[in-house]
């Protein structure tokens, strides 16, 4: 258990990742923590998180500095940046989760270094290979799940079937779905549709455990079809990316098309709507599944409100034992399927 003084759940928080750290994830993080209840380790450059703190209001809120030395960037090698770096402020988060002194950590950093830290300094659930981020991405779909989202460029059809397993326990805590629905994504819902990692795929899935509906194609993502979408991570990742710049890109038309037509306050809340429609603002944050705890990934442009968002996440897993429901699935999965999986 984790010892503070306190009952709150604790999150330790990477400061400095996200392009934007560590002004906007302190703010975000003293905002989360007054929003959701919760108790704060800041990890960072202490100097650099304390001149952040030292002119913010933290009264009301349980928060400590953590000092860390070092990030890892995006596009760094995450093992040989981890090892040159070890004390690297997404390595003292996950050391704080592994020694009980947080219960949960939230990092906007370089999603690389924070699987691998993670999966280094937790270790992999039993029976697990590899790790995967998903959870919803389109907000005209916010109960949808898609795993993978660019954790693993290349998969088996039996970490497909792992994938799909940790969704479905993510379905069911989260959104209180009791029979997810999982689907397979392809170019056409036919049996026989899709590469070689699908049709491969495909009767694995037939055979287990999971609601298994089938395949999907592109479109079906909108349409409600299914609650738990598998695909590997190179295909999971320009979803995400392709629909976060449709927002954008709707933003933009709407500027352009709309400017002096209608209040500027409408237009603002005209774009913010039609950007939720294709993203999903304050849940961009997703846990690591697979690893033996709570990690929270973000987006690297995350700013304070995206923070405060990934912290409720992160309370929520806590809560609702998300790794204990992952780990039990899991067990039921291996009895199914024995050494195959």
């Amino acid at each position: 258990m984790v010892e503070t003084g306190s009952k709150n759940i604790v999150i330790a928080i990477d400061a400095m990742g996200g392009d934007f750290g560590p002004y906007e994830t302190v703010i975000g993080s003293l905002d989360g923590a007054r929003a959701h209840g919760v108790d704060i380790l800041l990890v960072g450059d202490e100097d650099l998180v304390e001149n952040v703190l030292s002119r913010e209001n933290t009264e009301g809120v349980n928060v400590s500095v953590i000092p860390s030395f070092g990030k890892i960037a995006e596009g760094e090698n995450p093992i040989k940046a981890l090892r040159a770096q070890p004390r690297a402020s997404v390595s003292t988060c996950v050391r704080l989760l592994k020694e009980n002194r947080a219960n949960a950590m939230v990092t906007m950093g370089s999603t690389g270094a924070a699987m691998a830290s993670a999966t280094l300094g937790l270790g992999l659930l039993d029976s697990l290979e590899r790790p995967c981020i998903g959870g919803p991405v389109l907000g005209m779909a916010p109960n949808t799940s898609i795993l993978d989202l660019g954790s693993n460029i290349d998969s088996r059809p039996t970490q497909l079937l792992n994938f799909a397993t940790m969704g479905c326990v993510f379905a069911r805590k989260f959104f209180e779905i009791r029979f997810p629905r999982v689907a397979l994504l392809s170019v056409g819902s036919e049996k026989g549709k899709g590469n070689r990692q699908i049709k491969d795929a495909y009767p694995i899935f037939a055979q287990s455990h999971l609601n298994f509906i089938g395949n999907v194609e592109g479109f079906d993502l909108l349409s409600n079809k299914a609650d738990v979408i598998v695909c590997d991570g190179f295909v999971g990742n320009i979803i995400l990316k392709f629909a976060e710049a449709m927002g954008d890109a709707a933003s933009v038309f709407l500027e352009a098309h709309l400017h002096g037509k209608i209040k500027d306050i409408e237009l603002s809340a005209l774009k913010y709507e039609m950007w939720k429609l294709t993203n999903i603002s304050t849940q961009m944050s997703g846990p690591l599944f697979g690893v033996d705890g709570n990690v929270i990934i973000g987006h690297g442009a995350s700013k304070s409100a995206e923070i405060g968002g990934a912290m409720e996440t992160a309370k929520r897993c806590v809560e609702l034992d998300l790794v204990k429901g992952i780990k039990d699935e899991l067990e039921i999965l291996k009895k199914g399927f024995g050494s195959q999986i």
